[in-house]
């Protein structure tokens, strides 16, 4: 026992002086390293391993198939919106007017017709500018411009042959039909020095007389063109010299008789219910800006007067004081149907107007 206490002691003291011979020379320890689980070159590594959290990189996962997932739906979307724009769009490219594929569709058939007789001038227009150079004749060209209704009419004249064609239409005595020089069944036929389109203002006015009068359609506007041909009475700036009324109306199945061109001279066969033929001054404002012939058809319970101008669907469209049209008139001539016995008279009619205030009254270019 007493062995073992001595080996102790032995040890310990043996221990001390070891840990005595450690210290510095300065009195302090020296310094003693610690174990603390670190361990060169991986140190980094064990760090982040033990630092990520198993959450997160669920969380990451997640995010990345979201994002995913979002790319391919709009992608999808840009491509189903585009099929279904263009699909809308080739819809309503199919939807055509059924009246008039120029002109939207859904418009009134009645809209629809405004707008394509306007189309219709522009595209007759744009022909007539194209091919201005084999119009030879610029009174055509006046006319176009002037007369909206007469624009395609000449536009067709670069190309037609001159033919003509029957009236064909039915007629009752006592009405009379409106007829215009620029009517393709007769106004391209060579007529006085052009074409009837734009001379055949007397021919017209008196074939317009001939059917109201009788109730036939046998003396249409080119028959009586060639009758005044004929009479190589087809002269003059109006395209019909005076001297055909006189000597040869039968010719065109009527007698005509010479008025004074004024509102007294003109108002006694208007009231008897007799249309009066007239000749219009160049620049009269009334139709065309040449001398031509007009027919003046009916006296109205106002004293207007119905005036049908070979010339201008706007000048026949309305009626006129008795005094605007005869102020713009130096020839008149009554007219009635041919009894078949030739020409007629030339006797005078006397004056049946004598409201001598009526004439203050037609002193306005329109009336009623």
């Amino acid at each position: 026992m007493t062995s073992v206490r001595s080996d102790n002691r032995r040890r310990s003291t043996s221990s001390n002086r070891q840990r005595k011979a450690r210290t510095n020379s300065d009195g302090r320890k020296p310094l003693q390293g610690r174990d603390t689980g670190y361990r060169v070159g991986s140190s980094r590594r064990q760090t982040t391993s033990r630092s990520i959290n198993p959450r997160l990189i669920i969380a990451g996962v997640v995010g990345i198939l979201l994002v995913i997932a979002l790319v391919f739906g709009i992608s999808s979307c840009v491509k189903g919106c585009s099929k279904s724009s263009k699909s809308q769009e080739k819809e309503k490219t199919e939807q055509v007017n059924p009246d008039d594929k120029r002109v939207a569709y859904g418009v009134s058939s009645e809209d629809t017709a405004k707008l394509g007789a306007i189309l219709d001038r522009n595209e007759a227009f744009a022909t007539i500018a194209k091919n201005a150079d084999k119009i030879t004749d610029s009174r055509l060209i006046d006319l176009a411009i002037n007369e909206p209704d007469a624009i395609e009419f000449v536009a067709n004249s670069i190309k037609n042959d001159g033919s003509t064609q029957a009236y064909g239409e039915s007629v009752t005595q006592g009405e009379y039909p409106q007829l215009y020089t620029f009517d393709s069944r007769w106004g391209y036929m060579q007529y006085a020095d052009g074409i009837l389109g734009v001379t055949g203002s007397g021919p017209v006015a008196l074939s317009m007389a001939s059917m109201g009068l009788s109730g036939k359609n046998n003396y249409d506007p080119a028959t009586i063109a060639e009758a005044i041909t004929s009479a190589k009475l087809a002269n003059g700036t109006t395209g019909m010299d005076d001297s055909f009324l006189s000597n040869h109306a039968s010719d065109a199945g009527l007698s005509a008789t010479s008025v004074e061109a004024s509102s007294d001279g003109v108002y006694t066969p208007i009231a008897d219910s007799e249309p009066v033929i007239i000749k219009l001054k160049a620049d009269s404002g009334i139709g065309s800006s040449l001398a031509h012939w007009a027919l003046i058809t009916q006296l109205n319970s106002d004293n207007s007067v119905n005036v049908y101008d070979p010339t201008s669907v706007a000048a026949s469209s309305h009626s006129w004081s008795l005094g605007a049209i005869t102020s713009k008139t130096d020839t008149a001539y009554a007219l009635s149907a041919s009894s078949g016995s030739g020409s007629s008279s030339g006797d005078e009619y006397e004056s049946g107007y004598d409201d001598e205030s009526a004439s203050d009254e037609y002193s306005s270019d329109y009336s009623g």
